[in-house]
Parts: structure tokens; C-alpha cells; sequence
């Protein structure tokens, strides 16, 4: 997206979001762990690159992708050893899990979980894996919105069990997912009942509905390449009924903690280990399912569900409703039909005949030649709005202190960054991946799904929390430990000349993209800073003024 994205607003200024021409940078590489050989094919996707070397505006091209902000010493490795190189030793690491963070911190704290996320994203080795399990989460939505912020630890083992399965099988994810105790009480599958006429009830669908329409396979048939399959009349077809719903509703019965003493009014609760069946509550009638699939009447809860779960992990809908929707999270909000094609053929079916692997999936959205291009062939179209989180922790990630407070708090953002982990106001998330601001944006027939949730306000807030993050912690309020400073000892040794400096931070924030225009805006702010002491403080206001530019809004 890069000349038509709509003008941001701030302080009666109008700034228009638009990308810039690679500046030249020169980078010498850091030392960095032994390469790994290649775990996983690049043949197996059409269009890809070969993943070699790269120059260091590439590398820091796909680790804005695929982490949550590029380093100095990630943009040496992967422009010394290459894309592909980097994404199988990613996929190698152990993951770092939320749980194992929560209880080596303090719990008692009100949402610490999500300073424990915000640790993770910032210092974690498994950078890839945390940001794949950050864009599963927006889709297989749970929010602490809706009663459940007091669970924890039922919460950082939801997210856990997306980091387990980023890159596993899709089948073994929606699975685990279905019997998460903190999805089933989010969205009723939890004590979810069967028919019983003379109580007047009947089985919740809150859950079967969300699993079709948001978590697998939409409302609509797709084509392999995410378009909708259309009538006569030009009408998408849809992809189930409401009596599917209502069947899939009866699937899901008979399931409560595993440690409940009792299925209707239990006193114990378990948010940690998936629900168990309890068959007198499970409805055992036929059923008949996605495409027209009948299910025999008399079977287990364990039996129909393993059968309802199957059925939707292979409806031809599944490949391109969860490809283009990655392809969103981690690449460009308008991909073209021939890039989710090639995804969703790899989702299907991979080197290995295996069909919903994720490792697989995620590799080839990040090796496809518009992954690696498309910001020089299609750049009218290419890219996306950076959503406030990663905002924040490419920040941090650029100056990362050596280790952050263990007093560090930041929990309580959601209202300022309008977003924060597993908070979305409802299970759609915060912003949804059709949606389409009005103007050129939509005129046009593209999407701008972070859109959703900037204005004029989060703006103006966005640039207040981030110069908190870098001028304020670092200059004038050092001494609060609730807070990341920033490390700039590497900047100040550049400090004496203001050219070298620029270039150094237009590559670490910027992927040497800096306009003309901007970088003669920081050279005369530092120029300002000329009285003694002053020179932190030019170093982290030209800090400050990059990172809150549009430039650095965008994500090309």
C-alpha cells in the first residue's frame, strides 16, 4: 500500500502514509549461532525465491514479517546465511511458553500474563514462533474481555497451545483448541447439553457457529486462491446452513472440566487440561455434517467429535480461508489470488503429502516471491498497517536493554494501544480481515483490516506511548522499573556524526527506506540539541521522530 493509503491526521497536520525509496546502508554482520540445514523444502511452493544471502534492507524485510522487530544482529545473520537458513533454525528452537513465564513471575499480579507475552515477544529466541502463534491467536479468538481475566494461567496455556501447534498440523490445533476449557467457557462448549424437550433445552451453537464461520473454513465456498465460489447470478455460495450449525451444536455435547464433580453445577474448574466427555449429556442421535457427511447415530462424544473435526479440517475451504488470513497477519493485507493459491496448494497437500502443516504453510508464505517482491513488483497494492503491539515491541527489540525489570508492567495498555493479548472486544477480534476503510482504500476493492482500529485518538495516544518508550524512560524517568528503557550505548557511539547515525537507525527501523524528506527532519532536530549533556537526548528524540513517522506506520 504504498500511494494511496489514506492520510493520518494529527494535530491539524495532515501526513500522508507512503513508502520510500531504499536509502544506502552499509552493515557488518555479528556473530551468530552455527547454521542448521535446511529442515524444510522451498520447493514446495510455486513462485519462490531460493532464499539465499541477502542484502540487509532484504533481511530486515521478512524479520519485520516474521518477528516482532528486526535486530542488528538478526538482519547480519539472515543477510549473511539467508531466509531459508533462518526459518528452519526458527522452527527448530524450543518454544518459550506463556505458562512457564507466568510461574516464574508474579501471578498475583493482575494480568501479568500479558507483561509475561510482552517479555516473550520482546527477548524470546523463537522469534518466528511467536509471531505465528500472535496471528493464530487473532483468528482462533478467546478474550479476557469476557469474564475470564481472572484465569491466568487457563489463558497463557490457551496461547501455549497455539505456540505448541504453530508449526504443526492444523488438525491437531483445532483440536486442542475445541477442548480448551478457556475456549469451551468462552463460547459455551463447556457444559454444552443435549436436547432434553421437557427442560426446554437445547445444545448451545455459539461454539459451532464461531468454529465454521471464524476458525476454519468461512461463510462462503472459496476457490483455492481465496475468491468466493459464485452462482449464475454472481451470489458467493454459501458454505453451510444454519442446520449445519444446529448438527455440529449436538456434536459438541456432553464436555466439561476434567475435574468437574458435577456436569451442571460443578465445584471444582480446570482451565488448564482439555474438557472430558460426560456421554449421558452427549446427544447421540445422527447427524449430518459439512458436504452432506452423515453421521451415525450411537456413538461417543469422542467418536463424533474426532468424526466432526476431521470433517472440517478437510473442506476444501480450509486451505485458502486460513492461508490468506496468515498471509494477512504476517505479510500484506491485499495478497494476490496467485499467492494464495500457491499457499494453499502447499496447506493441502506439502513435499510429504501431508495435508493443514503449518511449518509448511508458514514457509511458504514467507519464501513466495511476493513475500520477497512484492514491494517492487505490485507496490501500489503491497503491504500493511503495523498494529499498535508490534509497534511497541519492534521498538524495544531495537535497543533491547540487557534484561528487562522484573517490576516491568505493562498490562494495562489495551485502552491507550486499543489492542493487547487475548482482550479483543468480541470473538470477530479488533479488527476484522475483509474490512475496508472508506476512500480510495475501498473504492479501489482492497482491504485495510488494522485500520479498523486507528483514528485520530489512538493515533495521538500511539505517539504518546512511544515517546514514553524512548525519550521519556530513557532521559527523564529512568529510575521507574515498570518500564523498558531502551538501550542506545551502540548509538551514542555513532552520536558524534549525525550522517552515520541516521543511516544506522533509517536500517534498524526503517530497513533503509528513509525518505529524503525525513532524514533532513531528524539531521535538524539534532542539530537543536547542541548545548552540553544534550546528546542522549538528540539521539533518542531522533529516535522518537523515525519511529513515529508514517513511514514507520507501514510494514512494505
Amino acid at each position: 500500500m504504498k500511494h494511496f493509503l489514506p492520510c493520518l491526521i494529527i494535530g491539524g497536520c495532515t501526513w500522508l502514509l507512503s513508502a520510500c525509496a531504499p536509502g544506502d546502508t552499509s552493515f557488518t554482520s555479528s556473530t551468530q549461532p552455527p547454521a542448521i540445514a535446511p529442515a524444510l523444502p522451498i520447493s514446495e511452493v510455486a513462485n519462490a525465491v531460493d532464499g539465499g544471502p541477502m542484502a540487509p534492507q532484504e533481511a530486515f524485510r521478512l524479520l519485520e514479517q516474521a518477528s516482532f522487530g528486526p535486530t542488528l544482529n538478526d538482519i547480519g545473520f539472515v543477510g549473511t546465511e539467508g531466509a531459508n537458513i533462518w526459518i528452519d533454525q526458527q522452527m527448530q528452537l524450543p518454544a518459550t511458553f506463556m505458562s512457564d513465564g507466568l510461574a516464574q513471575s508474579n501471578s498475583e499480579k493482575w494480568n501479568e500474563y500479558i507483561n509475561v507475552w510482552w517479555r516473550n515477544a520482546v527477548t524470546a529466541d523463537d522469534q518466528l514462533r511467536q509471531r505465528v502463534a500472535f496471528a493464530l491467536s487473532q483468528i482462533l479468538v478467546v478474550s479476557a474481555d469476557d469474564g475470564l481475566g481472572d484465569e491466568q494461567f487457563g489463558l497463557a496455556n490457551y496461547y501455549d497451545i497455539l505456540l505448541r501447534h504453530s508449526f504443526g498440523n492444523f488438525r491437531n490445533l483445532l483440536e486442542d483448541v475445541t477442548l480448551s476449557p478457556i475456549m469451551g467457557e468462552y463460547l459455551g462448549m463447556k457444559g454444552n447439553r443435549k436436547p432434553a424437550a421437557e427442560e426446554n433445552i437445547q445444545p448451545d451453537e455459539n461454539y459451532a457457529r464461531e468454529a465454521l464461520q471464524l476458525f476454519s473454513i468461512g461463510q462462503v465456498l472459496l476457490n483455492d486462491d481465496g475468491t468466493p465460489v459464485i452462482d449464475t447470478d454472481g451470489i458467493p455460495l454459501p458454505s453451510y446452513t444454519q442446520t449445519t450449525i444446529e448438527n455440529f451444536a449436538r456434536i459438541f455435547t456432553g464436555w466439561h472440566f476434567a475435574n468437574a464433580d458435577h456436569f451442571i453445577w460443578p465445584q471444582n474448574s480446570d482451565y488448564i487440561s482439555p474438557m472430558e466427555p460426560w456421554e449421558q449429556f452427549h446427544d447421540t442421535d445422527a447427524k449430518i455434517l459439512l458436504q452432506g457427511e452423515k453421521v451415525a447415530a450411537g456413538l461417543s462424544a469422542r467418536q463424533d467429535l474426532d468424526i466432526a473435526l476431521d470433517n472440517i479440517f478437510n473442506h476444501p475451504n480450509v486451505g485458502p480461508f486460513l492461508s490468506k488470513q496468515l498471509i494477512q497477519r504476517l505479510v500484506t493485507s491485499n495478497p494476490s489470488a496467485q499467492y494464495v493459491s500457491d499457499v494453499t496448494a502447499v496447506f493441502n497437500n506439502n513435499s510429504q503429502g501431508v495435508r493443514g502443516s503449518l511449518a509448511s504453510t508458514v514457509k511458504a508464505i514467507l519464501m513466495h516471491s511476493e513475500a520477497r517482491l512484492g514491494h517492487l513488483d505490485n507496490a501500489d497494492e503491497f503491504g500493511k498497517l503495523k498494529e499498535p503491539l508490534i509497534r511497541m515491541t519492534q521498538l524495544w527489540r531495537a535497543f533491547a536493554p540487557d534484561s528487562i525489570p522484573s517490576s516491568f508492567d505493562y498490562s494495562w495498555v489495551e485502552d491507550q494501544l486499543e489492542q493487547a493479548l487475548l482482550s479483543s472486544p468480541t470473538v470477530f477480534n479488533f479488527y476484522r480481515p475483509d474490512f475496508s476503510l472508506p476512500g480510495e482504500i475501498n473504492d479501489r476493492g482492497l482491504v485495510s483490516p488494522e485500520f479498523q482500529i486507528v483514528d485520530e485518538s489512538s493515533i495521538i495516544k500511539m505517539t504518546s506511548k512511544l515517546l514514553s518508550a524512548s525519550v521519556y524512560s530513557h532521559n527523564y524517568n529512568t529510575a521507574n522499573t515498570q518500564t523498558i528503557t531502551i538501550d542506545i550505548e551502540r548509538e551514542m557511539q555513532l552520536e558524534p556524526n549525525p550522517d552515520e547515525l541516521i543511516e544506522h537507525l533509517n536500517l534498524l527501523l526503517l530497513g533503509g527506506r528513509m525518505s529524503i524528506a525525513l532524514k533532513d527532519e531528524v539531521k535538524e532536530l539534532m542539530s537543536t540539541r547542541v548545548h552540553v549533556g544534550a546528546e542522549s537526548l538528540r539521539v533518542t528524540e531522533a529516535i522518537f521522530l523515525i519511529v513515529t513517522s508514517p513511514e514507520a506506520a507501514l510494514q512494505l
